[in-house]
């Protein structure tokens, strides 16, 4: 078998080569805080930092990545180190008086940005921190990480819950169940628990039933308390959230041996991507808002960097890589099941794209373009990598590589 024309092995090789000579050697040298803990995001492509500040989302997510990086990749101790020192940066300077954590910090800790309302750093916690206990055999990490999920559960569904990207109370967005089924089933698996199987079946069944919307066969991002559809978003679909969350559910469905559950997310999977895929330029569009060929999208500016990207028409253009890295995971897991032409062809086409337009490596510089329009047009100079989706494609993709080839898992 070959994919984006290389055979698997070489595909193995260069994406062991793409997280071990390059994205983990970039982290080391200009993203870790070696001195104060956690890691630095306001990067240029080639490490210079544009800011110190920190962002409790990366910090967990860093947590995340060198826990399993130690977990399922040799248990380099170097790498259990930086995730312990992410823990105690956080543990250390955001939990806040009123029970919630603060949002941004100086490089030292001090909070700059009490919470305001943003969950989702507090979740990335929750996943570095059931990760980090795993691989340091930490029980307090374990116990934070179950607080700190039980807590944000009961906050969403409380009936003035404003989340994030919402203008209406008791609103909830396909993102949130995401990051409650993923940091969740992670935890049950390791450590069984009828809270956390109740909140990953909670989370399957309102994305697979409540937030697939049949009338335009994707997924609706936000829906209302009552799980109806806000006239305003009836007809818009975040397709990256929606690939990413899909795959996710699929490798439980397997974990379950679900093969209705999983057939059902690989043709999502594939409807998305149908649909949000731009054939002329490449790459998958941000939003669509279907049938909305004049609508007019709020300026948007991606979380850590000051861009602002403004479309009007029935797609958003923007072009993130995060999603392309999604896509990787997603259809490789599927060709993997299946041998899918379609999702071989995806995978080529995302493959392909990262190396052509989002990578800086043709401009002799090491990190990513994150976000673009719809051309893909080359940005300078950049304020932020990615420590999480990157990181976590590669991963992923070579414990799958693996599987496929047959060989052992790394020790």
């Amino acid at each position: 078998m070959r994919l984006a024309g290389l055979t698997l092995p070489q595909l193995r090789q260069r994406f062991h080569a793409d997280l071990f000579d390059r994205l983990l050697p970039f982290w080391d040298r200009a993203g870790v805080d070696h001195q104060y803990g956690g890691v630095l995001h306001s990067l240029d492509y080639d490490g210079t930092a544009v800011a110190t500040n920190k962002v409790s989302w990366f910090q967990g997510r860093a947590m995340w990545v060198y826990s399993f990086l130690y977990n399922r990749f040799g248990r380099n101790p170097a790498h259990l180190e930086i995730a312990r020192r992410a823990k105690e940066f956080l543990l250390a300077h955001a939990p806040q008086p009123d029970g919630w954590w603060g949002e941004e910090f100086t490089r030292e800790g001090k909070v700059v940005r009490p919470f305001s309302g943003d969950l989702y750093g507090m979740y990335f916690a929750a996943e570095g921190l059931q990760e980090y206990a795993w691989a340091a055999k930490d029980d307090s990490a374990r116990e934070a990480a179950f607080a700190l999920m039980r807590k944000l559960h009961r906050r969403i569904n409380e009936p003035d819950f404003l989340c994030m990207d919402t203008a209406t109370p008791g609103q909830r967005t396909q993102g949130l169940w995401m990051v409650n089924f993923n940091t969740a089933r992670q935890m049950n698996a390791r450590w069984p628990d009828a809270e956390m199987r109740a909140l990953v079946d909670e989370a399957i069944d309102n994305v697979i039933r409540r937030h697939f919307n049949p009338d335009i066969g994707l997924n609706n991002e936000v829906l209302n308390r009552d799980f109806s559809r806000p006239s305003d978003h009836a007809s818009k679909c975040l397709l990256g959230h929606s690939i990413e969350t899909l795959w996710m559910i699929a490798e439980e469905a397997l974990a379950r041996g679900d093969r209705k559950l999983w057939d059902t997310c690989a043709e999502r999977i594939r409807r998305h991507l149908d649909v949000g895929w731009d054939h002329v330029f490449g790459g998958l569009a941000e939003w669509i808002n279907v049938d909305q060929s004049g609508y007019e999208w709020p300026p948007y500016t991606p979380v850590g960097t000051k861009l602002v990207f403004r479309s009007t028409g029935e797609f958003f253009w923007v072009k993130p890589l995060w999603a392309l890295n999604e896509i990787l995971v997603a259809t490789l897991n599927i060709v993997e099941q299946t041998g899918a032409e379609w999702a071989a062809r995806y995978f080529e086409l995302a493959f392909r794209l990262i190396d052509d337009k989002f990578s800086a490596v043709k401009h002799g510089q090491p990190g990513f373009m994150l976000f673009a329009d719809r051309r893909m047009n080359w940005i300078p100079h950049t304020a932020r990598q990615d420590n999480y989706h990157p990181p976590r494609q590669l991963m992923l993709c070579l414990l799958t590589l693996d599987r496929m080839l047959g060989l052992k898992p790394p020790a």
